[in-house]
Order: structure tokens, then C-alpha cells, then sequence
């Protein structure tokens, strides 16, 4: 869609060079000719200007954010159709680059810079929710940061066209959402989502949430698989390595948080993005700019989100419910021509027998910084008693040592490769680990641990057996006859005696 450079769009989108273009269309740059303001111009292709579902949803992703109206969000300002028949819509133009682009860059984002940046983009995704919108497409590539002065990592938020309104989810039309269709990134989708179910609720964009605040403080996805069957079935019957595991020096309470926002059932999960967004704001100072709507979170809330259940990284369901779950999983693979391959791996998780459940003891979390006040109180506060004052943290984790010989053997927990020798400290937990040693030349070393007290662990592999190889020569002409010649017979030769040590193992 070159072409468009250098034309005007409706007499004042002067359209100046192609920024990107993909498989669904293609964003310009335009300057508006009346007011001269800098712009961004989103063609959909002219080949799906007839396919209503596209444009449909191409529509809604101007919509959305013209109805939500938040900073963080990106605004659009204008919609129209270009003389070939292809949508468009008109945005603000950003500099700048996406979260995915920051992860590809900096590895493992700094815990302030994640939590500034994460703070901001619940806060935009608390305001869709609060206008009746579902993103349902949350992922890094969608958060982008920009700079304002004075306020560096400015979030906005895009790409709102697979998004679901709460008041167009009947109209009498052909829905936009088959049910067992799967629409969105499959690496964020949620266990729901990866089902193919229709009716979404906003605790499905609070799970793709606990994924990206996952990956930047890990730099790991925590579901990945060389396909997308194999993916949608990771998403819905495992569990991910702890974050705590790739990333030691997390603190205990903030890998609970990325927990409650992942938790396999959604009723589990953070009850909004108001709530996610207070647990997180500790850990961002200065986080308080405009736009950020204000959390009231009570204690109490904060202990039924935590204690009410297992820990989300737990298999919280019985081996006849997983099989459930893969049911719908495999009708919504078949509505994508992917039967086959998931009818196989329902096959191998059937014949599968499940771990029983464990029981773990999940750690408090801290509690959302309270603002200052402007002034002093009149009044001294009372002294608070030794019963109110908060426990140790340290008595919430557990210190991990582990050593391993030969030096060049490898170290994993959880199937995350970790140093030789490693230590770190981890929540206190009841949750079952692999502990894995292997090296070359060596037999493997594996053990199952759980994270009840502080554990120290030294592994000495031992060498694996040499084969036992034969040496095969050829005989010369000669002593070839002579081997096939007779010989006389030798008279045996006298067994000689053999003193017995009863020390020897092997004395008879």
C-alpha cells in the first residue's frame, strides 16, 4: 500500500511515508493540512474492505477508544474510507518503542521500571472495563512507552479490534465471536480464552496481564510449545515455572501477585484491575499522575484474594476434570482444522495418571502504600501494640543451596537451568520442584523437594561405565596354518594353591 504516500486523504490527511505494513494493512504518517498537527493513518487492505467480521472489528478499535477516553490509551481521532474502498482510521502519532521491544533489550526489566510501567496499563484496562469493554488482546507488542516531559515510560495503551462490548454481545446478527473460535495472542491467553469460551469477563485480561508482568521481571514466557495445539494445551493442564525459580532476587510477596493474576480458575484471580493495580503501586514509587484512578482496597479483600484457595501454580482440578477441560479445547481446535493433533494429545493426558493435589501455603502480600498527608496530625498516634505490628518477612521464605560436582554439571530447577553453585531464597511453600544435575560422561542426578525450610543440597555425580571395546587384528598367512594345524596335547599344568584372606569379599 505504498501508493498512498504523497496523497491527501479528504483534502487535509496529507499522508509523507509509510511507517509499517503487515498482513492486515498498513500505518502512515499524515500531517493535517488545516491545523498542522502530526498524525498516524491505519489502512485495513482493500481486499477485506468487503468482509463485514474484519471491517467490523477494524471499526471497533476506533470505537473503543473513543468511548474509554483515558491518558493511557491511545486517542483516535477520525474514521473514514479511503477513494479504493479501504477503511481508516486516524490516530495521535507516537514515538517511541513496545514493552515487547523493551524485554527484547533489556533481558529482565528492573522491578521499579515494571511495576511504573504496569501500574499505567491497569489503569487504562481498569477504565475499558469500567466502559463495558474487554481488550481480550493484551500482549507486550501493545503497550507502548513513550516520553513526555518529566514522565519517562508513558504508556499507551492499543489495538482494541478483537475487543468485546458488553452491549453489542446479542444484536440479532451473526456473532463477531463464535463460540469454541480462538481469537488473541495465544502465549497471553487466558485458560478460558484458549477453550475458545465466548462470554469473556475482564478477569481474562487480568490473566494476560500476570503474563506480560511475568515475562518482563523473568524474561521468560512462562507457556511455550514448537505449535499452537501444543501451546493451547500447555495453557490449559500445566503449570508454569515459578517465577521465583527464573529470577531469584523477586521478593516473596510480588511473586503472589504475578500468582493471583495467573491463577488457572478466574474466580481466583484479582477481582479487577483496580485491585491488581494497589498491590503493584508499592513497588512503583511516585506511580500517582493523572489518570490513575484511585484503588480502595481493604485488608479484608486483600486476605480473601489470598487465602481462599490453592496457590494458582497448583493442578487445582482432578484427572476427570483436566479431561474436561480438554474437551471443549479439542472442539475449538476443530473449528480451526487442528483435530487430529489435539485428539492425540488428549489420548496421552488420558492414559496420563494425575499428581494428587498439594496444599500450599500462600504469603501475605504488601499492603497499598497509603497517601501522605499534607499535615501533621493534632494528635500523637497510640503506640501500636506487638500483636499489630507486621510479621517478619524473612519468616516467609527459605534460603536454597546447592552444589553440584564435577564443577561442569548443570543445574535446573524446574526445568529452568540455573548456576553452579546456585543460592537463593524462595516463598515458603508446600509446592513440589524437580531438582535436576546432569554432565557429561556422568549418570543423571534427579530429586523432588518442597520449599518448607531452608534446604541445603550437595549432588556428586558418578562417571557413567567406559564401553568395554575389542581389539580386532588380522592373523599373518603363517600363524594362520599353524592355528589350524594339530598340535599335541600339553598335560595340564598343576592348579597352584591360593592362600585365603578372609578379608577378600571373593575368598572361597
Amino acid at each position: 500500500m505504498s501508493q498512498w504516500a504523497g496523497t491527501t486523504l479528504d483534502g487535509k490527511y496529507e499522508l509523507t511515508q509509510l511507517l509499517g505494513e503487515g498482513g492486515m494493512g498498513a500505518v502512515y504518517e499524515a500531517h493535517h493540512k488545516l491545523i498542522g498537527r502530526r498524525l498516524a493513518v491505519k489502512f485495513l487492505h482493500p481486499q477485506y474492505a468487503k468482509n463485514h467480521e474484519v471491517v467490523t472489528r477494524f471499526e471497533r478499535e476506533a470505537t473503543a477508544a473513543a468511548q474509554i477516553g483515558h491518558e493511557n490509551i491511545i486517542e483516535v481521532t477520525d474514521m473514514g474510507t479511503a477513494p479504493d474502498g479501504s477503511p481508516y482510521i486516524v490516530m495521535e502519532f507516537l514515538e517511541g518503542a513496545d514493552v515487547k521491544k523493551l524485554i527484547e533489550t533489556e533481558g529482565v526489566v528492573d522491578i521499579k521500571r515494571t511495576a511504573h510501567i504496569m501500574v499505567q496499563a491497569l489503569s487504562a484496562l481498569e477504565a475499558a472495563h469500567r466502559a463495558g469493554i474487554i481488550h481480550r488482546d493484551l500482549k507486550p507488542e501493545n503497550i507502548y512507552l513513550t516520553d513526555k516531559p518529566g514522565r519517562p515510560d508513558y504508556v499507551k495503551l492499543l489495538d482494541f479490534g478483537i475487543s468485546k462490548f458488553k452491549d453489542l454481545e446479542t444484536d440479532g446478527a451473526k456473532a463477531l465471536t463464535q463460540t469454541g473460535t480462538v481469537l488473541g495472542t495465544p502465549h497471553y491467553m487466558s485458560p478460558e480464552q484458549a477453550r475458545g469460551e465466548q462470554d469473556l469477563t475482564p478477569r481474562s485480561d487480568i490473566y494476560a496481564m500476570g503474563i506480560i508482568l511475568y515475562q518482563m521481571l523473568t524474561g521468560a514466557l512462562p507457556f511455550d510449545a514448537p505449535n499452537y495445539n501444543a501451546l493451547l494445551i500447555k495453557i490449559l493442564t500445566e503449570d508454569p515455572p515459578l517465577p521465583e525459580t527464573l529470577n531469584p532476587e523477586l521478593p516473596a510477596e510480588l511473586c503472589e501477585i504475578i500468582k493471583i493474576a495467573m491463577h488457572r480458575e478466574p474466580e481466583h484471580r484479582f477481582a479487577d484491575a483496580a485491585e491488581f493495580r494497589a498491590h503493584l503501586l508499592p513497588y512503583a514509587p511516585g506511580a500517582t499522575g493523572t489518570g490513575m484512578i484511585a484503588a480502595d482496597v481493604t485488608h479484608t479483600q486483600m486476605r480473601r484474594s489470598l487465602y481462599s484457595t490453592q496457590t494458582p501454580f497448583e493442578m487445582t482440578q482432578s484427572g476427570i476434570e483436566r479431561k474436561k477441560n480438554i474437551a471443549p479445547l479439542i472442539a475449538a481446535l476443530a473449528a480451526a482444522a487442528l483435530l487430529i493433533a489435539a485428539l492425540g494429545a488428549f489420548l496421552f493426558f488420558k492414559k496420563s495418571p494425575a499428581p494428587p493435589p498439594v496444599v500450599a501455603t500462600p504469603q501475605p502480600l504488601p499492603q497499598p502504600a497509603a497517601p501522605a498527608p499534607d499535615t501533621a496530625p493534632d494528635t500523637a498516634p497510640d503506640t501500636a501494640s506487638p500483636s499489630d505490628t507486621a510479621p517478619d518477612a524473612t519468616a516467609n521464605t527459605i534460603s536454597l543451596k546447592i552444589s553440584a560436582v564435577p564443577e561442569n554439571a548443570q543445574i535446573s530447577i524446574d526445568n529452568a537451568v540455573v548456576s553452579n553453585p546456585f543460592e537463593g531464597k524462595f516463598a515458603k511453600s508446600d509446592i513440589h520442584h524437580t531438582i535436576r544435575v546432569t554432565a557429561p560422561g556422568y549418570t543423571d542426578k534427579q530429586e523432588v523437594v518442597s520449599y518448607g525450610e531452608d534446604l541445603e543440597l550437595n549432588y556428586e555425580l558418578d562417571k557413567t561405565a567406559a564401553p568395554t571395546q575389542t581389539k580386532r587384528t588380522t592373523a599373518s598367512p603363517k600363524a594362520k596354518a599353524d592355528a589350524e594345524s594339530p598340535k599335541p596335547a600339553k598335560p595340564a599344568a598343576p592348579t597352584p594353591r591360593r592362600k585365603i584372606d578372609y578379608d577378600d569379599p571373593w575368598a572361597n
